[in-house]
């Protein structure tokens, strides 16, 4: 019994936490961008700080639009549909706004040069990410 459930709880699914992904990207950016220990704990509260918000206020509130379509999307009207586009947009502006707000309050504290230097890693960081998931779907096939 003890081989079946863990067969069964190893081979499920299992989506990435939040906690768990930011973990890695901090790991990931703090390596790339050579903070050193004195300024990392000011770093990651400053960028924390935006990057809780971002989630909260707007990925979060777009994946459940997202969601909600998907199971409607048989029965919705074009009008439903144009609201839907125009939520997301507005959501993923604000989004924007929060990610200019987090720079220009790094900017304060940080060189323009190690702020240039995260949106690398972060781009690299989410790159990197995407394809592991993508060669391991493609593992799956």
């Amino acid at each position: 019994m003890i081989m079946l459930f863990l067969n069964s709880s190893f081979g499920q699914k299992r989506k990435m936490s939040f906690e768990r992904l930011k973990a890695l990207k901090m790991s990931y950016i703090t390596e790339k961008i050579g903070l050193n220990a004195a300024d990392e704990p000011l770093f990651w509260e400053i960028y924390d700080r935006y990057e809780m918000r971002i989630y909260v206020d707007c990925r979060k509130k777009i994946k459940n639009l997202r969601r909600t379509y998907m199971k409607s999307r048989d029965s919705i009207s074009n009008n439903e549909a144009l609201e839907v586009i125009q939520k997301i947009n507005e959501l993923e502006q604000y989004a924007l706004r929060l990610k200019e707000e987090r720079d220009k309050s790094l900017l304060k504290k940080f060189s323009a040069n190690l702020i240039l230097e995260m949106h690398r890693a972060e781009y690299h960081f989410n790159r990197d990410m995407v394809y592991k998931m993508k060669k391991k779907d493609d593992f799956k096939k």
